[in-house]
């Protein structure tokens, strides 16, 4: 006896159901799986995801911590002095790429420092233009110094040198730190680094 039309077709119809059912199922719960699998473990409470995005509420503090995070103005300027000071021995050497290397180190340290504060309270207690400053010494004082160490001209880089401290001078004035008064450095401060252009060790 053959089975009506009508029955086959509801028989299939049930079937693809429970068969569809069956895999969405079984699909979900391999996802669910491969996804649990490649998330990174929850951090402890109270510290969040490492790559979540602070929300508006949080926005104040982060930002807070980040300045706190900022070097001191003094602390670039150690930076500064650092690399100033190596550049007059380098100089005196004729080591012109290690003095253009500290050249280069230098100023960007000033770039960054002014980038930070391109303003600073003066003794009147108004604010001083220290980006408007440094630019004039960036196009002058800084630029003669560079110029001599293009030129490998060691009595040009003495005398250039001389008058950048003359300038850096004038800005600390301008700020109200007449009392930070540069000289033309006494010593090294980077003793295991050779300044010897003629040096054959390490090769």
């Amino acid at each position: 006896m053959q089975t009506p039309g009508w029955i086959r077709g509801v028989v299939l119809v049930a079937f693809g159901v429970v068969a569809g059912i069956a895999v969405d199922r079984g699909w979900t719960h391999a996802v669910t799986i491969a996804a649990a699998q490649q998330t990174p473990p929850s951090q402890p409470q109270g510290q969040g995801r490492r790559n979540a995005l602070p929300t508006m509420e949080q926005l104040p503090a982060e930002v807070a911590q980040l300045k706190a995070l900022v070097p001191s103005n003094s602390h670039i300027m150690m930076d500064v002095q650092f690399h100033w000071t190596n550049l007059y021995f380098a100089g005196r050497r004729k080591n012109w790429p290690l003095a253009q290397y500290f050249y280069n180190e230098t100023r960007n340290h000033i770039e960054w420092l002014i980038r930070k504060s391109p303003t600073t309270r003066g003794p009147d207690g108004k604010d001083v233009d220290l980006k408007g400053i440094w630019e004039g010494i960036d196009t002058s004082s800084l630029a003669m110094v560079k110029a001599a160490i293009e030129k490998q001209d060691a009595a040009q880089f003495a005398a250039t040198y001389k008058t950048m401290l003359e300038s850096c001078y004038a800005c600390h004035k301008s700020a109200g730190r007449p009392y930070l008064r540069p000289m033309l450095p006494q010593a090294n401060t980077m003793p295991i680094l050779n300044f010897d252009t003629t040096a054959t060790w390490p090769q």
